[in-house]
């Protein structure tokens, strides 16, 4: 749960009901408990406080706590609110120069340290005035952004996936009752970060105990001694029946060492343990299909003299590899020949060969995440047919492919009215470019996922009143209920196209549209099986049909393109 570190605080702070509870309570052994307990998660709690607890965590070098001057530490009184400003000297001659966060902690210990966190105010935001920073080196080192919706700082894992790394948790009070709030980082991240910087956190703490009618002051102000408990140095004070306190620091050295960090950063140790799949694939140096593993040195480039399969062999896929890509476009680019994962891994090259399926070569899928390879071997199969002529003409030719591809023309020609700003057409979205592709399955879902996206590209982007305006100053009267494939005709019309012309050059992008509001709208179950087993029996495969509907749409556009244009 995102606010369990506040839920836990906030549930030992409650006082509990009846006499001796309440004296056991008192004791504070939970606190301590609480403090050494985190230190073994894997989320640090560097900042919290609530109505009666306090927890403010600073780095500091290593060397001025080896040993400690507890009696130093011991006086500490900072907090997160102190942040960099200007300190005026009013002597003989005056000075003036920037103060540090923690120039004043009343600890010399503390003053040469690095603060973590910093609470600031802003009278002139709207709503709430307060909020959080994290030092922004720690955020550097380990590339960590903002996601407000989240409420933390993230970075993105091997497989695009957002990781919070640290997490602002704040819980408002009700009614007059306070709130509570903390910051919790991620500890091996915070451990990387002490061995890289040599320092150890110093963890303040008070926790002050008492009934809920209120608290008016220490009754006995004799108080105990500093007590030292491994690494905890702290005084408590109990006031039996009444309240209690305590106050002190927590020293936490980092778990792990400079070479399990070096370990972490270099790709070549990092790498020694990593796994590795098999494929079944062409063998095609010694022309046999065989199991072929993507491990470094199972296979060999053209310049070693070797019986090993050369690095290039390609390996075989069902078309449904490509699905989980082709429906995640926030995580997974995919262009005609190439996937990558945001922030995380790419596969350089693949194709779609005669039979339907996917091909890639062995030293490409090498550089898949191994979860990611236990995906593509999941769908992989012999061969049934060569590579496709593309990847041969360009990945072992050395040539351009300058075969026609529809909808790559489609989507130049709209790229091309995108940055040219044609006032007849918007692009919605710059994303829809790049996401509409051929079908690769015989799957109807997919097939009308990509005639949706199809018409959202191509369809609705054009302007209604541009075109409208434009009909009517080529002296055409549109109806008022025309919408922008009318209005566009109408417009080719004024123009001067012979009516049948101006139809059949609409007609691509009429049927698009009506197969996206069909398919992805109302039709029922038997419209939809009727639609499909009509472009079935006229194209045998839903990707043919596709295809052969974007070169209609791409022909239709260049039309569209002379005549507004001109």
């Amino acid at each position: 749960m995102m606010n369990d570190v506040v839920t836990a605080l906030n549930k030992i702070s409650e006082p509990p009901d009846g006499e001796e509870a309440y004296a056991t309570w008192l004791e504070m052994s939970d606190a301590l408990h609480f403090l050494r307990q985190n230190c073994r998660e894997t989320e640090f709690v560097v900042y919290a406080t609530n109505e009666t607890s306090f927890i403010h965590s600073v780095l500091v070098p290593s060397s001025l706590v080896s040993p400690p001057d507890y009696d130093d530490l011991s006086e500490w009184h900072c907090d997160p609110t102190s942040c960099w400003g200007i300190d005026v000297r009013y002597s003989e001659p005056p000075d003036v120069w920037i103060a540090p966060p923690l120039g004043h902690t009343g600890s010399r210990i503390l003053d040469a340290g690095e603060q973590l966190i910093f609470r600031r105010r802003f009278e002139g935001l709207h709503g709430k005035k307060g909020y959080f920073e994290v030092l922004q080196k720690f955020l550097h080192v380990f590339d960590l952004h903002l996601v407000e919706e989240r409420a933390s700082y993230c970075r993105l894992d091997q497989y695009g996936d957002l990781e919070d790394m640290i997490r602002i948790v704040e819980v408002p009070g009700k009614g007059d009752a306070f709130g509570a709030s903390a910051i919790v980082i991620n500890r091996e991240l915070l451990d990387e970060y002490m061995v890289l910087t040599q320092s150890v956190i110093v963890r303040m703490f008070d926790f002050t105990r008492y009934r809920g009618g209120g608290f008016d002051g220490w009754r006995n102000r004799e108080f105990s001694d500093f007590e030292a408990h491994e690494d905890l140095w702290y005084r408590a004070h109990v006031e039996p029946g009444y309240a209690s306190f305590l106050h002190g620091f927590h020293l936490v050295h980092p778990v792990i060492t400079k070479a399990e960090v070096l370990r972490n950063h270099d790709y070549m140790q990092r790498d020694a343990g990593r796994e590795y799949v098999s494929f079944i694939a062409y063998d095609w140096k010694n022309k046999v299909v065989r199991e072929v593993s993507t491990a470094p040195g199972a296979t060999a480039n053209y310049f070693i003299e070797s019986d090993l399969p050369f690095e290039t062999t390609p390996a075989f896929f069902r078309p449904e590899v490509l699905l989980r890509y082709k429906f995640d476009s926030e995580k997974y680019t995919l262009q005609s020949r190439s996937i990558s994962c945001r922030g995380g891994w790419s596969l350089r090259t693949f194709d779609v060969n005669e039979a339907g399926q996917v091909h890639s070569y062995i030293v490409y899928l090498r550089d898949l995440p191994y979860e990611e390879q236990l995906h593509w071997k999941a769908h992989n199969e012999r061969p049934r047919a060569s590579i496709s002529r593309r990847a041969m003409t360009t990945d072992f030719e050395g040539n351009w492919h300058l075969e026609y591809d529809a909808l790559s023309s489609l989507q130049e020609i709209l790229h091309h009215w995108y940055t040219k700003r044609v006032p007849w057409w918007t692009l919605r979205s710059e994303k829809l470019i790049n996401v509409v592709h051929y079908p690769v399955t015989a799957s109807q879902d997919e097939w009308s996922d990509e005639l949706l996206r199809l018409d959202q590209l191509v369809v609705e982007g054009f302007e209604k009143k541009w075109l409208k305006a434009k009909a009517e100053a080529h002296g055409r009267k549109p109806d008022v209920n025309f919408g922008t494939l009318k209005l566009i005709e109408e417009c080719l019309l004024g123009l001067g196209f012979e009516p049948g012309d101006a139809s059949v050059t609409v007609a691509p992008l009429k049927e698009v549209h009506e197969l996206r509001n069909k398919m992805k709208g109302h039709a029922s179950g038997s419209e939809a099986t009727a639609i499909k087993k009509k472009v079935l029996k006229e194209h045998s495969t839903l990707g043919a049909h596709f295809r052969e509907l974007c070169r209609k749409c791409d022909e239709s556009i260049r039309v569209i393109d002379t005549a507004l244009g001109n």
